[in-house]
């Protein structure tokens, strides 16, 4: 397909702010007279309009004027609207959009380096930097009731920093929480106020403590600032308070008390006079940062309780929606509880003709010339999660295909942003084009960035070697693994092994493996394998070790010419692509040697200099851009284009970042600009309009919505315990419970949730203000629709709708089940695209010709064969069953096993092929699903039984060492939760009851011991099925025997005789004088079926005693088996007595008789077989495994089976029919 050519689109137009109505007038006129403000007004009167009104009018009158946002991203779409309105006539270079914390910044850096003895300029901790300074701190405070191994741990400290930032926005001091500790019976504040008094220390100026003055988290900012203004005159600080004539502040809502105080700072008059004028905008009704700290109550506040004095006024009429929408949003807002007033409620919706948008342009065609437009609310039943969002990109493309709107006037809402991402990927693969997201960040954070910053600093430092030296291994490393190269770990590691294969002649020959690649060698039999490198040896040699793996690999980044040979040697071969990297990347380190050696030994090292030979070098800019314009047939963006285009924009403002810094900056040298950049924290503003991007659908939370508006909307996920998500957000510290307490959320005289007798009475009260925070999320969702709002939700088996989609469906007259109660669901649909018609059609088409078709499956089957005959004519990819997967035969029949290769199996493969090769094959290969709540459980439980062996934990040793792993289950505080650690604790009951046995009987047990056997199966043990398999698929040829190599992991060996283990020489590896037995642990409950002849023990068996061991039995140890109580024992052990059937089997003397010779040539095989049966089951599934086909069986794994439709045997996977 011939690639489009690229045009350079103009900028955006953009949109007229619409005229002020009476009420915005008024708004105009008081703050013309220099009152301070509140404007109240419920979504869609517009209050972001009126903001931006009031900055442009007050910038073009030439005052100092600045809007406020509550986050970052909102203020960073505020700012794109702001550049536009003010690009003509006032783009005097000025941000004139900001957040809090950045105005802040401002002004501490004004106060502190403006002064006679100048104090260094603020820096930010950054989040490392906070946990370093906290573990020291932790350590000397005593935490009742937390063990040192909580309090020590990373994730401790966390919560520790989010409790100790929260308490510095709401202005909590260090004995506020420590009484608010004793009133609410939360023990943990006590402590953690100790540590609050010194961490509000943070950032005041002191010129004893320089150092420290200029570090502070983002918490304390604002309040450093308010003190930093009120001893702005004693402080001497030689130029005038950096206090805007106006500061507005949109969304006051969702600020914090931090901010208020801020504001408060602001209006206050300096000794000249000068002061801030403040006007705050909100809704009370729509505050989706409650739960960081937002506080609606401010808006209130603002009126006559903050110092501010403001004077309340409000919009009244509504420009957003249709009368079903506004019914809807106005009946979920009575719903919310009160917030000093409701009479911003009230609201008049204005005709249609005078609706107006401040979101953008719309889509040009007005409802009126759109064929059926719809509009109103309306709900969607999905059978499925994956059906919900097949219904709403059906919607989506219907919208634009049919009723021409534009794709940037719709937008998906769902709750949470992990939701969000899962949503839109499924999205655009379904053929929906999504708004490219460019969020402010830090440029150091950004992959892109981040990579030229580190090796432009490795060069400065002078870690890139040359002159016969290689480069740091660090700094090359590096690198190699960063977007401007792109090799992976796997293939660094396939790089040294061919380097350490066949060294380049003027490399050094490196021999020694890496710490990934154990240079092990395992013979037949003989003493367990000796680990290359011994784990207790010296550091220092470890290092040698691993600096010889990179010895080869860094010999060629310092020779451009020795990495182009080794390039072009490996030309056409696997490695050629990564070879082709390693040069760029020699050459990125030669530009950078190039650049620094031109630069005169006192002359300052230009930064963008350095920038542009390692950015030239890396190739990266027609490489990115060639992928960021990649057609798509499905005229989907894909996400390797969007990341190229995301990286592309990062370095584009990188280097526009250098290059003001540069004209800022003359003379300086490019340390200087990388030390700025590790030092910032917020990333830094633009006051320039962005350029026009491809239109695409909007997928984002309630938070991210703020203040914009598209013609359609869809919210997804309105199900129970999903949205609203009624779980308490608080946590080990009970941080969320300082926020309601202190905003007035929740009473101080109650007990906290599940603490004392009043534990209930809050846990109710904490649950109503949830629920509230999730409603009001919902609200902000609902009213950014101005035609048309779809609601959707999942109803199976395990999903239900939520309360929040019953009341609305309610108010706008929908229903949503049936005269007997059974949900309404909308039937399946699919794709809205070429290829979700040829998909649907192809459906159709094999279904009709199954043998349990019906009559009308059948004409419908004739019809698709019908449409798709003509599709494929027509050269629509996939009509054509030419093309299908299963017409044109397997694309390899190349064995999978090598000739001369051994074949290498688990006991667990074992179990697998000789259960299903196909689903062993598939789910090796992909088909593998997350893991499992029980795989979970299996794992700590394993980990729990290796260190009780190891601990010698016994009895409530074992159980504490449990319950301290125990919440890494996750396992909710519910009955059904109760009832799941009730069932992991009898585990742990049935492990110490089966130690105890292990301990009186005198048997030693190496656990998690590694088992690794070469194993040659003679054929003439076999069968003549398997013999035959064999010959045809063993790689090895001319043997007479299968070649099988067996490694697996022991849970338990056992040893029941000979030594004692007291001798530690011998404790590392297998006796092999005694007799030993296998044990398995399994915290399932089901007995396999002929358990005495268990694949996994009996290839355990086979491989210890390939190596000369005693095996004299193995069993499984059912943990999740509750034992009889006739048995006596605590466990179950399956089978009884450990008992294996032998192989080779023992004959019975019935077997011993003579025989006819006849009778006895044909019976050979069949005996042999069947009494080296464990060879047999062994080199059966090593041969099934070998390829090129993998045989399909059926039995009870079917049930179960996650990949039934890519099987020919079922139904589900018969893609081709003839």
């Amino acid at each position: 397909m011939p690639q489009d050519p690229v045009r350079l689109l103009p900028p955006a137009e953009a949109a007229e702010l619409p005229a002020a109505d009476a009420d915005g007038q008024r708004v105009l006129d008081r703050v013309a007279e220099g009152s301070n403000v509140v404007v109240l007004g419920a979504p869609g009167t517009g209050k972001t309009s009126l903001a931006l009104r009031l900055l442009a009018e007050a910038v073009a009158g030439g005052r100092d004027a600045v809007l406020l946002a509550p986050t970052r991203a909102r203020a960073d779409w505020l700012r794109g609207r702001a550049a536009h309105l003010l690009r003509e006539g006032h783009g005097d270079g000025v941000v004139r959009v900001r957040t809090p914390a950045a105005l802040a910044l401002t002004i501490l850096t004004t106060s502190l380096t403006m002064r006679p003895g100048p104090l260094p300029p603020p820096v930010l901790l950054a989040g490392a930097e906070e946990d370093s300074a906290l573990a020291s701190m932790v350590s000397t405070v005593t935490w009742p009731g937390l063990p040192a191994e909580a309090t020590g741990s990373r994730a401790f400290r966390s919560e520790l920093r989010n409790l100790l930032a929260r308490a510095g926005e709401l202005g909590v001091s260090a004995d506020d929480l420590a009484d608010l500790g004793r009133r609410l019976n939360v023990p943990i504040w006590g402590p953690a106020s100790q540590l609050l008094s010194t961490w509000d220390a943070q950032g005041r100026a002191s010129a004893e403590r320089r150092a420290q003055t200029r570090k502070m988290d983002t918490a304390r900012l604002q309040d450093r600032a308010v003190e930093a203004l009120s001893s702005w005159g004693s402080d001497a600080v030689t130029v005038r308070r950096p206090v805007p004539d106006l500061v507005l502040v949109d969304d006051y809502q969702d600020c914090t008390a931090a901010t208020a105080r801020l504001l408060t700072a602001l209006a206050t008059p300096d000794p000249d006079g000068h002061r801030a004028q403040i006007v705050v905008l909100g809704d009370p009704d729509v505050a989706v940062e409650t739960f960081r700290g937002g506080t609606p109550s401010l808006l209130i506040a603002a009126e006559d309780h903050s110092g501010l004095a403001a004077t309340r006024l409000r919009l009244t009429t509504c420009y957003r929606g249709n009368p079903a929408i506004a019914a809807v949003v106005a009946d979920q807002s009575a719903r919310v509880p009160v917030t000093g007033t409701t009479a911003h409620r009230q609201t008049t919706l204005a005709p249609q003709s005078s609706a107006r948008s401040s979101a953008g342009p719309s889509s040009g065609a007005s409802d009126a010339e759109r064929p059926q437009a719809a509009a109103g609310v309306e709900v969607i039943l999905a059978a499925s999660a994956w059906q919900e969002h097949a219904h709403v990109a059906r919607a989506l493309r219907l919208e634009h295909v049919h009723h021409g709107t534009a794709w940037s006037q719709m937008a998906v809402i769902v709750r949470s942003a992990a939701d969000a991402e899962t949503l839109a990927r499924d999205l655009r693969r379904r053929g929906v084009p999504l708004a490219s997201r460019t969020p402010a960040v830090l440029l150091r954070a950004e992959p892109a960035a981040a990579a030229l910053l580190d090796i432009v600093r490795a060069a400065i430092r002078d870690q890139l070697g040359g002159h016969g030296e290689p480069p740091q291994r660090d700094a090359a490393i590096n690198l190699l693994t960063s977007p401007l190269v792109g090799l992976t770990t796997m293939d660094l590691r396939r790089l040294r092994r061919r380097l350490r294969q066949n060294p380049p002649a003027a490399a050094p020959h490196a021999s020694a493996p890496e710490p990934s690649e154990p240079r092990t060698t395992v013979p037949t039999t003989g003493p367990a394998p000796v680990p290359a490198v011994d784990p207790t040896a010296d550091p220092a040699a470890r290092t040698r070790t691993r600096t010889g793996g990179d010895a080869a690999l860094l010999a060629l980044l310092a020779d451009p010419e020795q990495a182009s040979g080794f390039a072009r040697s490996l030309d056409g071969q696997p490695l050629s692509a990564q070879a082709d990297r390693l040069l760029i990347a020699a050459r990125i380190l030669e530009a950078l040697r190039s650049a620094i050696g031109q630069t005169p030994a006192e002359a300052p090292r230009d930064v963008e200099a350095l920038l542009w030979a390692a950015w030239n070098a890396s190739e990266r800019a027609e490489a990115w851009r060639t992928t960021a314009l990649l057609p798509s047939a499905s005229s989907v963006r894909t996400l390797l284009s969007e990341a190229a285009e995301h990286d592309l924009d990062v370095v584009t403002t990188l280097f526009k970042r250098a290059e003001v810094w540069a004209e800022r900056h003359p003379g300086q040298d490019a340390s200087s600009f990388l030390a700025e950049l590790d030092a910032e924290v917020l990333p830094s503003d633009s006051v320039a309009p962005q350029g026009r991007r491809p239109e695409g659908v909007a997928v984002m939370t309630p938070a991210g919505c703020a203040g914009q508006e598209w013609e359609l909307v869809v919210v997804v996920g309105l199900e129970r315990d999903r949205w609203p998500d009624l779980r308490l957000r608080d946590s080990l510290t009970r941080t969320g419970l300082l926020v309601d307490a202190v905003t007035g959320r929740l009473t101080t005289d109650t007990a906290a949730p599940g603490e004392g007798s009043g534990g209930s009475g809050a846990v109710a009260a904490a649950r109503a203000q949830v629920r509230a925070d999730e409603r009001r999320m919902l609200i902000m969702a609902l009213s950014r629709a101005s035609r048309r709002l779809l609601l959707t939700a999942t109803a199976d088996a395990e999903h239900a709708p939520s309360p929040f989609l019953t009341e609305i469906a309610h108010n706008a007259g929908i229903s949503l089940t049936d005269a007997d109660g059974a949900p309404l669901l909308t039937p399946d649909t699919g794709d809205l695209t070429l290829r979700g018609l040829v998909g649907e059609l192809r459906h159709a088409a094999i279904c009709g010709n199954l043998e349990t078709a019906t009559d009308a499956e059948r004409r419908r089957g004739r019809a698709a064969v019908d449409l798709l005959a003509d599709l494929a004519r027509q050269g629509v990819p996939g009509a054509d069953p030419a093309t299908w997967i299963g017409a044109t035969g397997p694309t390899s029949t190349a064995p999978l096993i090598t000739a001369g290769e051994r074949i290498r199996v688990s006991p667990s493969d074992v179990e697998g092929l000789a259960a299903c090769p196909l689903k062993w094959f598939l789910t090796r290969s992909g088909g593998s699903t997350p893991a499992s709540d029980a795989q979970a459980l299996g794992s700590l439980v394993h980990a729990v039984a290796e260190r009780a062996e190891s601990e010698h934990l016994r009895g409530p040793a074992l159980r504490e060492a449990f319950e301290e792993r125990l919440s890494d289950l996750g396992y909710p505080a519910t009955w059904q939760g109760g009832l799941a650690a009730d069932r992991a604790r009898a585990m742990i009951e049935r492990l110490d009851a089966y130690l105890a046995d292990c301990d009186a009987l005198g048997v030693r047990a190496d656990v998690e011991q590694p088992v690794r056997a070469d194993v040659d199966i003679p054929l003439s043990v076999l069968s003549p099925a398997v013999r035959q398999r064999a010959g045809l698929r063993t790689p090895t040829k001319g043997g007479d025997a299968v070649p099988v190599t067996i490694s697996g992991r022991i849970d338990r060996l056992e040893h029941l005789g000979g030594l004692s283990g007291d001798d530690p020489e011998d404790s590392a590896g297998p006796d092999r004088n005694g007799t030993v037995r296998v044990i398995d642990l399994k915290t399932g409950q089901r007995v396999p079926k002929d358990v005495q002849r268990h694949p996994q023990l009996a290839t355990y068996r086979l491989a210890l005693s390939s190596q000369g061991l005693d095996v004299v039995g193995g069993a499984l140890v059912l943990l999740g088996k509750e034992p009889s109580k006739r048995s006596g024992d605590g466990y179950v052990l399956a089978p009884p007595g450990a008992a294996l059937d032998p192989s080779p089997a023992a004959l019975e003397p019935a077997q011993e008789t003579a025989e006819d010779p006849g009778d006895k040539e044909a019976n050979g095989a069949a005996d042999s077989s069947e009494e080296y049966w464990a060879e047999e089951l062994v080199a059966a599934a090593a041969v099934a495994g070998v390829g090129p086909q993998i045989e399909a069986r059926t039995g009870e794994h079917c049930r179960t089976c996650r990949v039934k439709d890519s099987c020919p045997v079922q139904v589900e996977g018969r893609r081709v029919v003839s």
